[in-house]
């Protein structure tokens, strides 16, 4: 993976990349007071039920916010994990078949069902 990604026209540079803590890349168009940052790490697990060992993989990201008054700054936080059982019979389109049923929930345009603010906002069930 390249250090500094562009997502959404947005140039996240790289912060930090350590094995254990994970990677932090960094935005600042609207300020150094006000960045996105975005964070990856992973881990290892075992499934208590199955036992089977796994990957889980955290894709965060983090846009601060200037609060109204004087309440400060604090981040709007949206995560994205993912675990993975490690064995032959996962593949990489069963990974992205369930992160599509995700975006397809939330997502604006005619292929989704555009319900980012009855979920997130209105917090319908």
């Amino acid at each position: 993976m390249d250090n500094n990604l562009t997502v959404s026209t947005l140039a996240f540079n790289l912060r930090f990349s350590d094995k254990q803590a994970g990677s932090e890349r960094v935005e600042t168009s609207r300020g150094v007071n006000l960045p996105e940052i975005m964070t990856i790490r992973h881990e290892s697990y075992v499934d208590s039920k199955t036992k089977v060992p796994g990957r889980r993989s955290v894709l965060r990201f983090d846009r601060h916010l200037e609060f109204s008054g004087e309440r400060g700054i604090s981040p709007v936080s949206a995560y994205l994990v993912v675990q993975v059982p490690q064995d032959t019979a996962v593949q990489s389109s069963d990974v992205l078949a369930v992160i599509e049923r995700l975006v397809n929930v939330i997502q604006e345009d005619d292929s989704g069902l555009d319900l980012a603010d009855e979920i997130f906002v209105n917090q319908q069930q």
